[in-house]
């Protein structure tokens, strides 16, 4: 999961210039499986953490959502989950790596696909983030945020926030996966702090930290040249 701009590169993120990816760039890195950011089991954290923010059968929203395996485990767990990915390959990864059929549409007003399963309550959106909006997807009961938050510049994480305010009903939960390190490394993905959570998100949700764990090694770490990273659980709840 990770930022891009349509087209050519501009330079909204000062002399960070690797911060965007070109949607081209996005979906060579798809075809070329270089995919290291993508995770081939269950988060555990979102195992451990479903009883705080999901309630039976309930509409489930996964932002940034690549290929996770997390869409199948909650589908199984009996809800209804919707995927917003740019990557039409990663799209097509992950319903033939879980032997999901579907049916691919086109939305009659918006500019996205939909790739829907037949057997399963499980669609993915293809297309750009911040296009999407409540009256495309409907309103969502819980979100599951892991590696998309962080994976926004800064620049645009208020934006993100405006996003997710729009789709989150009333009396829903989100949970947020989020890393912290220190390091020179310029992103993506982004070191998030508790501060970039309450700044962005805390305008619409009250944030409960839940858990905080030290990670010493990892493929994220060798690529950052951190020497560890912090990994923040937060439910976030309508303020």
């Amino acid at each position: 999961m990770t930022c891009y701009a349509k087209g050519k590169v501009t330079n909204i993120y000062g002399n960070q210039k690797s911060a965007v990816l070109r949607e081209e760039e996005w979906i060579s890195r798809w075809e070329k499986r270089q995919i290291g950011f993508h995770k081939p089991t269950v988060d555990m954290d979102l195992v451990k953490n479903k009883e705080k923010f999901l309630k039976p059968n309930c509409r489930v929203f996964i932002p940034l959502c690549g290929k996770t395996v997390d869409i199948d485990f909650l589908a199984d767990e009996g809800h209804d989950v919707v995927g917003i990915e740019f990557s039409e390959t990663a799209i097509k990864d992950f319903f033939h790596e879980h032997s999901i059929k579907y049916k691919r549409s086109q939305h009659p007003t918006a500019p996205y696909e939909i790739f829907k399963g037949t057997d399963k309550k499980i669609a993915i959106y293809k297309g750009d983030f911040f296009g999407i909006n409540s009256a495309i997807l409907g309103k969502f009961d819980a979100v599951w945020d892991r590696a998309s938050f962080e994976s926004v510049h800064p620049s645009l994480q208020m934006k993100y926030a405006d996003v997710m305010n729009d789709l989150v009903k009333s009396d829903g939960k989100y949970l947020l996966s989020t890393f912290n390190w220190e390091s020179s490394f310029p992103g993506p993905p982004f070191s998030i702090s508790q501060d970039d959570i309450d700044t962005a998100l805390g305008r619409y949700f009250k944030s409960i930290l839940l858990e905080t764990f030290e990670v010493r090694e990892n493929a994220l770490l060798m690529r950052t040249g951190a020497k560890s990273q912090l990994i923040h659980v937060n439910l976030l709840i309508r303020k």
